[in-house]
Parts: C-alpha cells; sequence; structure tokens
C-alpha cells in the first residue's frame, strides 16, 4: 500500500516538475536522468567504458569522452571532496538496462530503494518506541516532505536508503555484534560520502556519543555526547595539518560562499541573505541564525510559491509537536534517552550546517527532510502516548 502511494506520489512529482520547470537543464529530478543517458550509450559502442563509469573506476579518457558532454557531472558550488552528482547518474544509467530509457520505470526502482531505506528505519527505532508503532508508521512513512522528496527521482531516496542501512546497521550492532551489521554500516558510510557528504558531518557526534556511551558503559548519556563533542571539535582543529581538503571550517564557509555566489548568478525565487562565513568565529556566531532559518523559517509572509508555503505549513505543525511533547512529557530508560540524545545532536548539527551555508528556503526544505524525520521520531519518544489517550479517548482507534 505504500509502495503505491509512493509510485503516485511520484507521478505528481514528475508532472509537477514537468509542467512548472519547464527547462530540464534546470529540474533536479530530469536532468540527472538526461545525463545518464550519455554513459548508457557507451554501452553501445564500448561496453568496457560504460561498466567503468558506473563502478567509478573511469579515467581521464572517460572524463574527455563522456563526462565532458554531461551538463551535471559537475556543479558549480559542489564539495571538493567528493561530488553529489555522479551517483544519481550512475543509478540512472544503471536502471536504463530494464528501463528502455522510459522515464517511469526509473520512479518505480527509486520508490523501490527509498521504501526500503524508510522500512529499515522504521525497524531501527521500533523496539525503542513499544506501543506506538502505528504512530512511528505515520511519521517515517506519511510525513508530507518525507513522502514527496523521497518518492522522486531525486538525490533524496537514495539518503533514505543509505540511511536507513546505516541506523539499521548501528542500532543492531550494539545488540549483538555480527559482520554483517559492519558490511551495512560500510556500504551506508560509502552511499552517504558520495549522495549527502555533510550527513556524514551531522553524524560525526551523534555516532561518537553513541559508542562512547555503550563502549564506556556510562550511566548519563549527556556526558558520552559531550565527550565526543570536544574530541570531535579537537579532531577539526587537526584535520587540516593532515590534508588541506579536510579543513572543515573551509570547506563549511567555502560551501556557503559558493552556494550565494550561484544564487547570485541563477537567481532563486525563494533566496535570501545570510551572513557571510570566513573562519570559526563566524561559524559560532551565525548558528542561531542559522538554527531559525531552518527550523522556523520560512515565517508565513516570505512565501512566494505553494512548496514554500508547505514548509512553512509543516514547520509549525513540527513546532506544535514540541509543545504536544512538552505537555505530555514520557519517562525515558537510559537506552531511550541515548537515542533521543543521538537524534537530536544529529538533527541540531545537520539544520546548523544548511541553515549556514543554504540561502535558498525551497533548498533547505528538501536538505532537512532527514533531520524533520529523525526529529519527529524523537518527539514521539519523548510523548506519553497514552496520556493523550487517556485525555481524548477518540483518539484511541487512530494512535
Amino acid at each position: 500500500m505504500v509502495f503505491a502511494i509512493k509510485v503516485i506520489v511520484s507521478v505528481l512529482l514528475t508532472s509537477i516538475y514537468t509542467n512548472y520547470y519547464t527547462n530540464r537543464e534546470t529540474a533536479d529530478i530530469f536532468k540527472y536522468f538526461d545525463d545518464s543517458k550519455i554513459m548508457f550509450d557507451a554501452l553501445q559502442t564500448n561496453p568496457i567504458d560504460y561498466f567503468k563509469m558506473l563502478l567509478g573506476v573511469d579515467n581521464d579518457y572517460c572524463n574527455k569522452t563522456y563526462y565532458s558532454s554531461m551538463l551535471h557531472w559537475t556543479r558549480p558550488y559542489g564539495s571538493d571532496l567528493f561530488s553529489d552528482t555522479h551517483i544519481i547518474i550512475r543509478f540512472n544509467a544503471f536502471v536504463r538496462l530494464f528501463s528502455m530509457g522510459y522515464f517511469q520505470v526509473h520512479n518505480v526502482f527509486i520508490n523501490f530503494i527509498s521504501l526500503i531505506g524508510l522500512t529499515l528505519i522504521f525497524k531501527a527505532f521500533k523496539p525503542f518506541l513499544q506501543q506506538k508503532e502505528k504512530v512511528l508508521f505515520y511519521i517515517v512513512f506519511l510525513i508530507p516532505s518525507v513522502l514527496f522528496w523521497g518518492s522522486g527521482l531525486l538525490k533524496e531516496s537514495i539518503v533514505f536508503f543509505a540511511l536507513g542501512l546505516f541506523l539499521y546497521g548501528l542500532m543492531n550492532m550494539v545488540k549483538h555484534f555480527k559482520v554483517y551489521y559492519l558490511l551495512v554500516l560500510m556500504v551506508a558510510i560509502v552511499l552517504i560520502l558520495y549522495t549527502k557528504f555533510y550527513l556524514l558531518v551531522a553524524l560525526s557526534v551523534s555516532v561518537l556519543g553513541f559508542a562512547v556511551f555503550y563502549l564506556g558503559k556510562m550511566n548519563k548519556p549527556a556526558i558520552a555526547y559531550l565527550v565526543s563533542a570536544i574530541l570531535l571539535f579537537g579532531l577539526v582543529g587537526v584535520l587540516p595539518f593532515v590534508d588541506s581538503r579536510l579543513d572543515i571550517v573551509f570547506q563549511i564557509a567555502n560551501k556557503q560562499q559558493t552556494f550565494s555566489r550561484f544564487v547570485a548568478e541563477m537567481p532563486a525565487n525563494s533566496s535570501f541573505i545570510i551572513p557571510q562565513l570566513s573562519d570559526g568565529y563566524s561559524i559560532i556566531k551565525n548558528i542561531p541564525n542559522a538554527l531559525v532559518n531552518t527550523f522556523v523559517r520560512p515565517y508565513y509572509w516570505e512565501c512566494n510559491s505553494l512548496f514554500v508555503v508547505l514548509s512553512a505549513i509543516e514547520n509549525t505543525i513540527v513546532l506544535f509537536c514540541v509543545f504536544i511533547a512538552i505537555c505530555y512529557r514520557a519517562r525515558l530508560s537510559k537506552p531511550h534517552q541515548n537515542i533521543v540524545c543521538f537524534n537530536l545532536i544529529f538533527v541540531f548539527c545537520l539544520f546548523a550546517l544548511i541553515g549556514l551555508t543554504t540561502p535558498v528556503f525551497g533548498a533547505i526544505m528538501r536538505y532537512k527532510v532527514p533531520g524533520v524525520l529523525l526529529l519527529m521520531i524523537t518527539l514521539l519518544m519523548l510523548t506519553d502516548i497514552q496520556k493523550i489517550k487517556n485525555q481524548f479517548p477518540f483518539l484511541n482507534k487512530i494512535l
């Protein structure tokens, strides 16, 4: 049933991009699909080149012969470390083996991948949400932004697959270590690296704190995450001496500046001005403003398109859920507190990174979807559903 809903939403998303974003060269849902044809066509002329490009073992010859003809193999504000366009182009080039070039077949494949990831996220958190499985189902599969952006031929669908693998492997490896779960984690990390590198940066404090809590057998999860934050803060200072490309402060500032220049050259309807970053102090100083931009904005008077209006409405719903979680607080065990800390620190880091570097509400709306998902799961953990049911009996059938 969920898969059918996702496919229907993908058709709707395709229709929106077809009718309202008529330039295929700038429409995310089409531009990587179109570029993948150049890679796939190599299968007829030189099959070895096709498989080299598909597996990422290409060379300068492939760059001159094929990649130079693609419009989006490189992007003006991409990372110096990892390009997040390559994986979606390669995915489309692979699916073309079965799709005969029909776009909707690609939609079916990407929705299957996305659904696997969301199912793994559901399974990862289910043990911590006993008696709340129905609401967890609604959150994981039916949150509007997750359903919408996670059902199209977009990188977000692969992100959900990778994040699902990561969380499922991590949660299960804590219970009983198996090589299988370690391999799942490694695959997930590689996928995240080449899909949304900043997600891995946002996960770093959470994962280290998670490990410190369990390996150190600590009683207070907050201390474990404080220790992890201090360790990673020191690591950030050391990494530039190892490799200049690993200068996280520079990468964040450079990402923000290049994104701002790109918006200046190709104005977006929902763009706005953000403070320019230059060093570590400017980043720390602007984190509160970044969180407001990501968590609260756009304000309703800033909305100039349907998508931005829907983003504002979702923000209001999330804030309402925060209010509910405060009013109907649940008592949490130490393992539950650890998961809450893990999720909230990830959301904090992700929202801060997005708010610091992204001056477009439309882009923020898409980029923060994984954070919205984990935030809503966390709010569910913090909420005593039974208290709500007792006060409002008519919700028993729904919740």
